[in-house]
């Protein structure tokens, strides 16, 4: 049994994306809470924050991450506010590591453009990345075992996560250390 692999960082930072490619290197499962939320609602995330509120999101996403910290050997792409609550941290820390993907505002714009599924980006994008990445940079930095650079190629930044797991000694199974030597 292993530790979860949960990957935490700004929208648009790629966390769903670097999560499936790492889960299928290490063979592991994947859960995103954000995907999790849908499954449980059977409604979008605009549709949940239009009803309930950012207040009522967080809730819903408390809940999955409480029920996803009774798991191991799980890759999680979290939701870009799951850690902002020290409760969602202490859950996740129980039986996981949480590295945070960074990439500077500039990139997130440029990913985030044209995408209308996130409500907290209404208004101008550019102001509310900027914004939104420097109320939350220090907490990101503050809950997570490592930090790496997610402005390169999806596929580098999952490499670079499975290279730090690798080295972390209690992140990875021997079976998976074995199979990411290879």
């Amino acid at each position: 049994m292993s530790r979860n692999l949960c990957l935490v960082g700004m929208m648009g930072v790629g966390k769903s994306t670097v999560a499936a490619r790492v889960a299928d290197r290490l063979g592991r499962r994947l859960a995103d809470t954000d995907e999790e939320i849908r499954t449980w609602t059977g409604r979008s995330i605009p549709e949940l924050f239009a009803a309930h509120g950012e207040a009522g999101f967080r809730e819903l996403e408390r809940r999955v991450v409480e029920e996803l910290s009774m798991f191991h050997d799980l890759v999680i792409a979290l939701g870009g506010g799951a850690v902002l609550r020290d409760d969602n941290v202490a859950s996740l820390l129980l039986t996981g590591a949480i590295v945070h993907l960074d990439a500077p505002p500039e990139v997130l714009v440029e990913r985030l453009t044209g995408d209308t599924d996130r409500p907290l980006l209404a208004g101008d994008l550019d102001e509310q990345v900027r914004a939104t990445h420097a109320a939350r940079d220090a907490r990101y930095r503050q809950v997570s075992d490592a930090t790496i650079d997610a402005a390169r190629p999806h596929l580098e930044v999952a490499e670079d996560v499975i290279a730090w797991a690798l080295h972390s000694g209690d992140v990875l199974t021997p079976s998976e250390h074995e199979q990411v030597m290879t």
